[in-house]
């Protein structure tokens, strides 16, 4: 049994049996923190509060077996933030990490609840969004982009603007990839992003994206979403 379960299990438990006043219990209660502080630690992020690589590639897997089974798709979007360099050689990096850590509070706050968002590594994230098709993605990719794009990362005296590219991908499991396979999938479409320009959202070259597909979008943000994305070529 893994350790999610476990803890899940116990913490049934304690919920059952609150109140009983049994030492057992209490040692119990004290051990559930103890090991969901290491779990925390295992797989949080310390600095923005998002899964971190290792829990995230784990859900990724997840999710594929998940797909695979009920025949259902899910999506991933590869985020990277433009020239981050250049903010720590401005600002230095405890500013940075303080960009890195805001950027992790408006992915929670942009993306669903279930959606499962983690800092892949440096300036770079990745979000699997379950259960969600390449229009409700690519929606959900460009709120998000617009947020970034649209936020002061520093002070009225010092503002910080940056900007984000994205690769975008939806898994289908009639495709029979591997989750590897499939972050190396969307992970090229990211590079493609980065070497048109970015700031751009890149998603697959077979895909036909339609505006009407965006419901409760105004014409504009539809008209400001087109123009923002670009199919992946080889």
């Amino acid at each position: 049994m893994d350790i999610e379960k476990c803890l899940r299990r116990v913490e049934e438990f304690l919920r059952r049996h609150d109140g009983d006043g049994d030492e057992v219990i209490g040692l119990l209660k004290d051990l559930y923190q103890i090991c969901r502080k290491l779990y925390d630690q295992a797989t949080i992020d310390f600095l923005t509060g998002l899964y971190n690589r290792r829990a995230f590639e784990k859900q990724l897997e997840l999710a594929v077996e998940r797909a695979r089974r009920d025949r259902s798709t899910f999506s991933l979007i590869l985020l990277d933030l433009d020239h981050f360099k250049r903010v720590n050689d401005l600002y230095g990096h405890l500013v940075g990490d303080e960009v890195l850590r805001k950027v992790g509070s408006l992915i929670r706050s942009t993306m669903r609840k279930v959606d499962i968002p983690a800092r892949y590594g440096g300036e770079e994230f990745a979000i699997i969004l379950p259960g969600t098709g390449f229009e409700g993605a690519l929606s959900a990719a460009w709120r998000l982009k617009k947020r970034i794009e649209e936020t002061n990362f520093g002070t009225e005296e010092r503002p910080i603007h940056i900007t984000a590219s994205m690769g975008l991908g939806t898994y289908r499991p009639l495709e029979n990839l591997s989750a590897r396979d499939f972050l190396e999938k969307v992970d090229r479409f990211l590079y493609a992003a980065k070497n048109r320009g970015r700031n751009v959202i890149v998603y697959e070259s077979d895909r036909t994206f339609h505006e009407e597909h965006l419901e409760g979008l105004s014409h504009e943000e539809k008209k400001a979403l087109m123009e923002g994305v670009r199919p992946y070529d080889d």
